[in-house]
């Protein structure tokens, strides 16, 4: 593929992730709004309360007359209903698009989340206080197609061989930023442009979608490793018209095979050993149930469940947890686009991931071999200290979630957002690595959806913090951050499973490991 074209697909497919992938995410500003305009008011009528007061001697805050923003448990109960049916709706549409997008490629996929994203700002424009209900439907299909987004151009990854991970971590952390549109939405709110016509002007904008869709990117897949000719016009002879494409697919590492009958000779020594290293995984897991009952991928769903229950738990109750601490709407409304604001670096955070998992890709192994010679067992023990760094990150930011000050928030939305950055973008480039390229639809997807039923338990947690602990967080953010030591387990079992497998191959083989891990 031309380098010109390349960068185009870069572009557009970033440009979608940024402006319609995530804003679901951006949740924290858009309740804002919704409670401002009086959606589910009605389940305030026999159950109003004045927000709890960040210092209760401040005599300003201390009445009901004095204070300036009223929080209700019943209306802040019903849109954490609605918000944690679109979080789960993001995770169940990956489960079900995987396998499709598997089958069917990514034009299909594509064609349905620009239906999905247009009805979604459709019914968007036409809620109102008196219809709150469909911000259920409206919500899902923005969450569908968000994440449809986002798993359709992770492929656009694998045009730029060694920078593949950090192109893919960048799309995950344009998705996290796209929080920040919905943030645009309270402002024009509160310089007087109504809901409907944001709301209208972003479904005006999803026919740019029609760009990438029918210009840029394939009809099915971008293969990978990705063939030296691959996307660069040929002569189309009897046999090439023969070969489907996913037979083209198939053919990426130069190994000697038979396809349709012809056959397809080793070209040199360094082909020969990429095809050796790609069987090496291929052996490893020789079939799907192999991937999804390993401890790796297993332990995969346990890391990444910990911290997105922190993260859905943290999005979903922001407005009652801040109003806990300012009873000024003003400076709640100044502490929510600040926050919104934060989520927008996002797109500066999550390529810092990539960096970390590409860091030795240009350095040669400790044997001397090149590094286009690394195996999927080095790439798997650089991911480690991206792991590490996540987790350290997460229990940083559950800790000053629970400093009762609200100007250290600060320090709490950057941490929270600088989490959620490495954690989307490092799970799909570690399952892209960990196993072989045919099964990413289905792991992700699969992972998903196990992730999200998890992530159900912000519900009952929800419920402890407004009926035991009398709306306050704090036994249940003690916790959580108890729970967030568990993902440890992930970065351990990859040291001992890659030491593991080294000696085994080296024994195997009985000479020095051919395997083994790259100069740090």
């Amino acid at each position: 593929m031309e380098q010109s074209k390349k960068i185009l697909s870069f572009l557009c497919s970033f440009s979608e992730c940024l402006f319609f992938g995530g804003l679901t995410y951006g949740w924290v500003a858009l309740v804002f709004v919704l409670k401002d305009r009086g959606f589910f008011s009605d389940e305030c009528d026999e159950d109003t309360t004045v927000a709890p007061l960040l210092n209760e001697s401040d005599d300003s805050c201390g009445s009901v007359a004095n204070s300036t923003e009223v929080s209700c448990s019943g209306q802040d109960g019903k849109l954490q209903v609605v918000f944690m049916v679109a979080a789960f709706t993001i995770n169940g549409t990956a489960f079900i698009i995987g396998p499709i997008y598997d089958k069917y490629g990514t034009r299909l996929v594509r064609i349905v989340f620009s239906v999905f994203l247009a009805l979604a700002f459709i019914l968007l424009a036409l809620s109102d206080p008196e219809k709150p209900n469909i911000l259920f439907p409206a919500t899902m299909f923005l969450s569908s197609g968000g994440i449809m987004i986002l798993l359709s151009n992770i492929q656009v990854g694998n045009l730029f061989g060694r920078w593949r991970s950090t192109i893919v971590t960048a799309f995950s952390g344009a998705f996290d930023s796209s929080a920040f549109v919905m943030l645009l939405v309270k402002i024009g709110y509160d310089g007087g442009v109504s809901m409907q016509t944001s709301f209208i002007i972003l479904a005006v904008a999803t026919l740019g979608f029609n760009l990438n869709t029918w210009i840029f990117l394939p009809v099915k897949h971008i293969p990978w490793p990705l063939p030296s000719d691959w996307g660069k016009p040929t002569k189309v002879d009897e046999e090439t018209k023969e070969n489907p494409p996913e037979q083209e697919e198939m053919k990426v590492y130069g190994e000697s095979e038979k396809v349709n009958g012809s056959h397809v000779d080793k070209t040199d020594d360094k082909n020969s050993s990429q095809s050796q290293l790609h069987d090496l995984l291929e052996r490893e897991y020789p079939n799907l149930r192999t991937c999804f009952i390993s401890p790796m991928y297993l332990l995969l769903l346990l890391w990444l469940s910990v911290i997105q229950l922190r993260h859905w738990f943290f999005l979903g109750t922001f407005n009652p947890w801040i109003n806990g601490m300012s009873c000024d709407k003003s400076e709640v409304s100044k502490y929510t686009s600040a926050f919104a604001s934060v989520q927008f670096c996002g797109i500066l955070f999550a390529p810092l991931c990539g960096l970390i998992l590409d860091r030795n890709r240009k350095k040669k192994t400790s044997t001397g071999r090149d590094a286009s010679e690394r195996t999927f067992l080095d790439d798997l023990e650089d991911s480690i200290l991206a792991f590490v760094v996540t987790i350290i990150i997460t229990l940083l930011f559950c800790v000053m979630i629970i400093v009762p000050i609200l100007e250290v928030q600060y320090v709490t939305f950057v941490l929270q957002v600088l989490s959620r950055a490495f954690l989307y973008g490092l799970a799909a480039a570690f399952i892209a690595t960990a196993f072989p390229m045919q099964y990413f639809g289905a792991l992700y997807g699969s992972g998903m959806i196990l992730t999200a039923v998890f992530g159900l338990l912000q519900w009952p947690l929800f419920q402890i913090t407004q009926s035991v602990s009398g709306g306050d967080p704090l036994a249940v953010n003690i916790f959580v951050l108890v729970l967030n030591f568990v993902p440890f387990l992930l970065p351990l079992y990859i040291h001992f499973y890659v030491k593991k497998k080294r000696v085994a191959i080296s024994q195997q083989n009985g000479t020095a490991d051919p395997l083994s891990p790259t100069v740090t």
